[in-house]
Order: C-alpha cells, then structure tokens, then sequence
C-alpha cells in the first residue's frame, strides 16, 4: 500500500469522525429542545411558555432541523397536549405531504373529541374535522370515519351515518344500513328505498324502485327506475299501466325506455320492444320505435295497422300498399261494409267520451290525502245517466257489425280499437264482443267510456 493511499484513508476517517461528531451534537440538540418543548407546553404561565418555546425552536435550529421539520415537531407536541389549534398552525408550515398528514391527524383528533354528549360541541368538532379533512386530501376517508362514529350508535345515529357515508362514497356501508331498515318491514322498506336512492348508482336506483313497485308505490317506483336509467324497472310499471288500460301513460314510458336503447345503439333492443308495443296493440308507438331502429319497413307496416286500429282506412290502404300487406288490403276490401259500419260507431262513441266532464283531484290542505271531487263525479254520474242508452245502443252496434267481420286477423285489429271503451268492456265479452249483459242489466257505472 503506497503512502498517498494512505494518507487517503486517514483524511477519510478523519472527516468521518468529524461528520458523525457533529451528527451526535445535532442530535443533542435536537433532544434538548424536544425536552425544552414538553416543559414548555405545561407551563401555565403564558409567558414563560413562550420564551421557552423559543428556546426550544433555537435548539432545533442548531440541531440543523429546517422550519418545516420544526412544524412537525411543534404540531405533535401541540397534538399530545390537546392543543388542536395551535397544533394545525404548526403543521401549515411543515412541507406539503407533512402538513396534508398533520392535518389529517388534527381532523381526527376531533372526531375523537366530537362525540362528549354535547350537541352543539359535537356538532362544532364535526364540522372542524371535516374541514381539516378537506385540506388534508381525506375528505372522503375522514367522511367515512365520521360515519363509524355514528353508526356505532345504533339506529338513532343511522341518519346522520347515512349523510357521511354518502359524502365518503361507502356503498357497502349504506347497503348495510337499507338490508336493516328493510328488515323491519313497514316503513322500515321505505326508509330502506330512500337510502337506496340516496346511493344514486344504477344499482341503488334499481333496487329502490323494486321496494316501492312490490309496496304499489308506483310512482316512486318509477321515479327511481327512470333516475337509474333502469330500461327493465321502467317497462315493468309500464306493463303495469297496459293492463290498467292506462295506454297514453305506458305508451310514453316505452318511448322513454327506447330512448335508452337508441343511446345505446342497442338496435336489436328497440326492435324487441317494437314487437311488444304491436303484442299490446300499440302500432303507433311500434312505428315509432322502429323508426329508432332505422327499420323503415317495419315501421310502415305498423304504421298501416295503427291506421287501421284507429279506423283510418284510406290511410291504412296507402301504407299496406306500399309495403306489400295484400293479405289485409284484400281482407279490408271483402270487409269494407262491416268496416264502414264499425267506423260509424267508433265516431259516436268518440264523441260521447269527449262530452263527458272530467273528474279533479282534491288535496286535503289538513291530511294531504287526495280525492275525488264529489261535485265532479256527481255530474259526471248525471252525463252518464243522460246517455245511457245512446250508449248501450252504439255499443250493441258494435257487437252486430263486429259478428259480420270474417277475418279474423282483422277482428283481432279492431278489438285493440274498442277495448279501450269501459262501457266496451263491461257489456261485451272483450274476446267475441258477443254481448254478455241484457240492457236491464247494464247500470249508469257500466255505460263509462
């Protein structure tokens, strides 16, 4: 070994003992002023407290800390004593990432002292808290920790829960909460369907609407399903309102159903749907879809039925002929004098329905329960009574003229026509449209159209 080399290797030993001498000395001072500052901190006179403070703060200095590492420092000695305000103004000088986890650690700190049996001081520590939490990055984190708090409470903390867990995105949690309401039963489903809702996922909504479609609630029902965009939930209240003979309303929720399908691309979708409207007789509303679906045929097609349905003949003749339907043009031309006859009854009946006045809703401005108007269903009673047998003579007609039809894809067409009619299907069986009740035997309540 030469002697520059080692010479080399004393000046390097030489300059290590002076690095870790000078390392021990900082780290001397470090711990001075780290014992200066607990001492400093249960000073109670507030004077004393501070020029020890500093005292402290030079220690540190000349134990080579920079200031943010001294915010730190400071902040956790402040932390410990309970000092949550003094503590935040120490770690805003810490660096970025110190002071976002000092932050967080003061927010927590007063959740722990938020829950005391003091309204207003709970409500005050909360709302700190989550504004630290804020300023740390932890919102959502720190909204979920909050939740806890009042979830350990029981039922009576569920409320305030839900709000956090919601602000914190726990859906595992709120999930949790809506399987316990539902349990209860009762208002408890409800109270399981706002919670659901207040989700506001895809799934949340779904599962809302199916707890108020199984309680008949259905306009909540469909309220949640269409906030979802849920196709399946809408189309189940909407087969609800076919069978209720609620067309017009159902009609405008499968329109809204295939709005979703053509947002979707979802051609084979609208295509389905459109042969479902035609199974319940809606060819408008099939053309319209199919349309959609950019199906052009087919919606001429239904177009032409929906012609037809609505006795619109020379209409219905135009579009049968444009896309080939020889077998219904030929079936309308051996039919025409019963078709003509049926015409004239479907235009009585139309104008009788439009004579008849309309029924109001009232709202109990005391019980919010909603009724009929009495006044109004009293004079609707009277219109009816004054056509009774205006009524029973058209709807007769129907059932002669109907009898002389012989095609019976034809007879299936203008039954969509006239089962819309109450009167319709009280009087006639709603299959044959045979008549099943003797005019004695039809009351003012059967003649509703």
């Amino acid at each position: 070994m030469g002697a520059r080399t080692i010479r080399n290797i004393l000046t390097l030993s030489i300059v290590m003992l002076l690095v870790m001498s000078k390392a021990s000395a900082q780290n001397k001072d470090v711990d001075k002023g780290k014992a200066a500052l607990a001492k400093a901190l249960d000073q109670k006179d507030l004077s004393k407290r501070q020029q020890m403070i500093n005292d402290a703060r030079a220690d540190f200095q000349k134990g080579g800390l920079k200031p943010q590492e001294v915010g730190v420092i400071l902040g956790d000695a402040y932390l410990d004593k309970g000092d949550l305000v003094n503590a935040a103004n120490s770690y805003s000088t810490a660096s970025k990432e110190d002071k976002k986890e000092g932050f967080k650690k003061v927010a927590d700190a007063y959740v722990e002292t938020a829950f005391t049996g003091d309204a207003k001081a709970e409500t005050k520590a909360i709302n700190k808290a989550m504004d630290y939490y804020k300023k740390a990055d932890a919102l959502k984190e720190g909204a979920r920790n909050i939740g806890d708090k009042y979830y350990a409470k029981g039922e009576d903390g569920y409320s305030k829960a839900l709000d956090f867990y919601i602000i914190g995105g726990a859906d595992v949690k709120l999930e949790e909460i809506a399987k316990e309401y539902f349990g209860k039963g009762g208002t408890g489903e409800d109270k399981a369907a706002e919670v659901y809702t207040r989700m506001k996922t895809p799934e949340g909504y779904q599962k809302a609407g199916d707890i108020y479609f199984n309680r008949k609630e259905y306009a909540k029902a469909v309220e949640a399903y269409e906030a979802g965009n849920n196709a399946e939930g809408i189309k189940k209240y909407a087969d609800y309102l076919y069978s209720q003979n609620r067309n017009d309303e159902a009609d405008n929720l499968y329109l809204k159903i295939a709005a979703l399908y053509a947002t979707g691309k979802d051609d084979a979708g609208l295509e389905k749907l459109a042969q479902q409207c035609q199974a319940k007789g809606s060819y408008g509303l099939a053309a319209r879809i199919y349309d959609k679906a950019g199906n052009t045929n087919m919606s001429d097609k239904s177009n032409g039925y929906a012609s037809l349905i609505e006795l619109n003949l020379d209409s219905a003749r135009i579009y049968f002929t444009n896309v080939s339907e020889n077998d219904m043009l030929k079936a309308m031309t051996d039919n025409a004098k019963g078709l003509n006859a049926i015409k004239d009854v479907a235009d009585n009946l139309d104008v009788l329905q439009r004579g008849a006045p309309s029924v109001n809703p009232i709202v109990d401005t005391v019980t919010g329960i909603t009724s009929l108007s009495a006044k109004d269903e009293k004079d609707q009673d009277e219109y009816y009574k004054s056509i009774h047998d205006q009524v029973i003579k058209n709807v007769f007609d129907l059932s002669a003229a109907f009898g002389k039809i012989t095609n019976p894809d034809l007879k299936k067409y203008l039954r969509f026509r006239f089962l819309r009619y109450k009167a319709v299907r009280n009087i006639l069986d709603t299959q044959t449209m045979a008549i099943r009740k003797q005019k004695s035997e039809i009351k003012v309540k059967d003649v509703e159209l």
